[in-house]
């Protein structure tokens, strides 16, 4: 993995951990009050596309830098559940019908992991 690659790594798991704080305030700021409503095509959509362009190609680079560093507390099957929870949570932070606890549970496990990766890329680069 290139010094580039690595750099990559580090800059779309940092906009992923954004996208996932931006999703967790969605939802608790505006989707559960009385009243809400979003647009699919206007509010749904274009954040969901923003999430899955970033998380493409992270998944790919992130499960690279796992084959090749093999750091601590971090799988391969992690990054492909964090990758299914982040397209998941994107659209879900949208949606009425959400269970709260469920979602700010998976928001905080996706952020674990994020913040997992950034550690032990640091760790790996002293």
């Amino acid at each position: 993995m290139t010094h580039e690659e690595l750099n990559k790594l580090i800059e779309l798991t940092k906009q992923l951990r954004e996208f996932n704080d931006a999703s967790r305030k969605q939802y608790t700021t505006y989707t559960i009050k009385e009243g809400f409503t979003a647009d699919f095509y206007t509010d749904v959509k274009p954040f969901a596309d923003r999430v899955f362009m970033t998380a493409n190609p992270w998944k790919e680079l992130a499960e690279q830098w796992v084959k090749e560093y093999r750091p601590k507390y971090v799988y391969t099957m992690q990054l492909s559940n964090a990758y299914d929870q982040l397209l998941e949570t994107s659209v879900a932070a949208f949606q009425k019908d959400t269970k709260s606890k469920r979602f700010i549970d998976t928001i905080k496990s996706i952020d674990y992991l994020l913040d997992t990766v950034l550690i032990q890329i640091k760790q790996h680069n002293k």
